[in-house]
């Protein structure tokens, strides 16, 4: 009889939990729609980690290596753990017309705030937010996606409106940073457009095209472009992680802030990458930043430095060319 009521009361808890859910969302959906007005009513679903993990969990065997061999994980550590940790701090998210909320991580004070959020994605499906499928395209376009909808979502729920800064960069933290820069560089560049122009449509209508317009709002709005080249091109956010994961952040800034495009090629045998500067000194001191940051994690040779330890075991060569300056990485045996 004690159990029958105890199930009982968690039964009752529960379905006042759903009700109290129920309500907090009609009165999201309410507000936002007047706000923009819309006129949506997508079906809210609650989701576990699981649900998302089975969904997005699964990568290219070329992240891993990727990652690993640009130093931003170490050689031993597990890719999947990383990809994991990532999707696990799922909020919510929409998918087919739906909302997911993930119950692990539902927070009820911030609840009316993640259904602004996401119907905010909604919204922005009317506009045409592509990219040009770079690594770098790719981080400018969720910049512009998740930037507008921080942004909204915080104008609805009467929050502050400041300007957001990274944390400190190192090793631990780097892949958890690359992962998540556009939302901070993205939320700052939404929030310069709303103070200019009143609203974010500018910015969903006129999506940024590199990261480095995101990063730097005036070479937005004077929609600066950059030398174009062939290969996959991996942006001045990663140029400034690559650096600030070993060396000073402020260093690796001012190294990364002259970049004017770039070119990656990663196969089984190494890698080369070729970044272009807006001047030859700025050239020189990416040169500079990159050697300072190659002697603190391998070993000076003649034709390079040998990586190892910690990393892929690689030589990597630095080469400046004018105003340019040319990686090249040859894996070698541990």
């Amino acid at each position: 009889m004690k159990r029958a009521i105890v199930f009982l009361f968690v039964a009752v808890i529960i379905s006042a939990c759903v009700d109290e859910i129920s309500e907090s969302y009609k009165e999201a959906l309410k507000e936002f729609n007047e706000f923009r007005g819309t006129n949506f009513s997508p079906e809210l679903k609650v989701v576990d980690t699981n649900f998302v993990l089975t969904h997005w969990g699964s990568y290219a065997e070329s992240e891993d290596l990727f990652y690993k061999a640009m130093m931003i994980l170490p050689a031993n550590y597990s890719f999947k753990k990383a990809k994991e940790h990532d999707l696990k701090s799922f909020v919510a998210f929409v998918w087919e017309g739906k909302i997911y909320v993930v119950k692990e991580n539902f927070n009820k004070e911030k609840f009316k705030r993640t259904v602004f959020h996401e119907l905010e994605h909604l919204y922005q499906e009317r506009f045409n937010i592509s990219s040009d499928g770079t690594f770098d395209g790719e981080k400018a376009k969720a910049a512009a996606i998740e930037g507008d909808a921080r942004l909204i979502s915080k104008i609805l729920a009467k929050e502050p409106l400041e300007r957001e800064s990274l944390m400190e960069i190192d090793e631990d933290n780097a892949y958890y940073i690359l992962s998540s820069i556009h939302y901070a560089y993205g939320y700052n560049l939404a929030l310069e457009v709303y103070n200019r122009t009143g609203d974010t449509i500018y910015l969903l209508q006129n999506p940024p095209k590199t990261m480095e317009q995101v990063m730097h709002p005036e070479k937005y709005f004077n929609n600066e472009s950059f030398m174009k080249m062939e290969g996959d091109r991996l942006g001045e956010a990663f140029v400034f992680v690559f650096l600030a994961a070993h060396v000073l952040d402020s260093s690796a800034k001012i190294a990364a802030e002259g970049w004017n495009g770039d070119s990656y090629y990663l196969n089984d045998t190494g890698w080369s990458w070729k970044i272009a500067f807006d001047s030859e000194k700025d050239a020189i001191e990416f040169e500079t930043a990159v050697n300072l940051m190659l002697m603190k994690l391998g070993e000076k040779k003649e034709d390079g430095y040998l990586i190892k330890e910690k990393y892929i075991p690689q030589i990597i060569k630095v080469e400046r060319k004018n105003a340019s300056v040319i990686l090249q990485s040859n894996f070698v045996e541990d």
